[in-house]
C-alpha cells in the first residue's frame, strides 16, 4: 500500500473489527481507488455507518505514536471507528493531488451530516497540498458545533502549519468560547503574538465585566 497513513489506519482498524467489517472496508477502498463518481463516493461514506460499530477508537499509546511519527501533531485519540473508516475512504481516492480535487472536496460538505463533515475535516492534515483547503478549514473553525470545530482544530497540525495569524488567533479564542481544551490543539502555545495576547486580555475583560467565569485555559495563552 503506497499511502503510509492509509496503511496505519487499516492496521489500527483490523484489530478492532470482525472479518466481515474489515472485508467491507477493504473492498470499498478498492472500489474507490478505481474511480467512482462524487455522488457514489459520498454515498459510500454515508453507508459506512451501517457497517462500522459506533464506538471510539481508543488508540494505544504505540498507535498514536506511530501516527505522530508519520505526521507530527497528528493524533487518533479523539477519533471513532467510523471516523477512521471514512477518512480511509478519502485517502483511497486516486485524485487527491489533482488540480480539481479541492472544489470536489469542498462540495462534499454541502450534503454531509455532522459525522461525515467531521471525518472530512479530520482528513485535512493527511491530504496532499493541504494549503489548498484553507477556506474550508477556516469555515469549520467558525462553527458553534464543538464536534466539527474539534475535528479541524484538535489532534491535527493543520491549523498550526497553515492558518495565518488572524485565523489562528480567532480559532484559539473560539476554543475558549466553546470550552474546547487548548491542550488538544497542536502548537497552541507556539504562535503567541502581541495581537493574540491583546485579544485574550480583551476577552477576559469582557467576561469579567459581565460577571462570568474566566476560562482557566485563557491563562495558558498568557503564560
Amino acid at each position: 500500500m503506497s499511502n503510509p497513513c492509509l496503511a496505519l489506519l487499516n492496521s489500527v482498524l483490523a484489530v478492532r473489527v470482525n472479518s466481515a467489517v474489515n472485508e467491507f472496508v477493504l473492498r470499498t477502498q478498492d472500489l474507490i481507488s478505481t474511480g467512482v463518481t462524487d455522488d457514489r463516493f459520498t454515498q459510500l461514506v454515508s453507508l459506512a455507518s451501517r457497517h462500522v460499530p459506533r464506538q471510539m477508537l481508543a488508540p494505544s499509546r504505540e498507535e498514536d505514536q506511530l501516527a505522530a511519527a508519520l505526521i507530527p501533531g497528528w493524533s487518533l485519540a479523539a477519533w471513532s471507528l467510523l471516523d477512521l473508516v471514512r477518512v480511509s475512504f478519502v485517502l483511497s481516492r486516486h485524485d487527491l493531488a489533482d488540480a480539481d480535487f479541492p472544489p470536489k472536496f469542498n462540495q462534499w460538505f454541502r450534503f454531509a451530516d455532522e459525522g461525515e463533515a467531521c471525518a472530512y475535516y479530520r482528513s485535512l492534515c493527511l491530504l496532499p497540498q493541504p494549503e489548498q483547503h484553507l477556506w474550508r478549514a477556516a469555515e469549520g473553525c467558525r462553527t458553534n458545533m464543538r464536534s466539527v470545530f474539534a475535528a479541524v482544530a484538535c489532534g491535527s497540525p493543520y491549523a498550526f502549519l497553515h492558518f495565518d495569524s488572524l485565523v489562528w488567533n480567532q480559532m484559539l479564542l473560539k476554543a475558549l468560547f466553546i470550552g474546547e481544551p487548548l491542550t488538544g490543539i497542536y502548537g497552541f502555545n507556539k504562535r503567541t503574538t502581541p495581537e493574540l495576547i491583546a485579544m485574550v486580555n480583551d476577552y477576559i475583560d469582557e467576561r469579567r465585566s459581565a460577571g462570568r467565569d474566566i476560562p482557566v485555559d485563557a491563562q495558558l495563552l498568557l503564560a
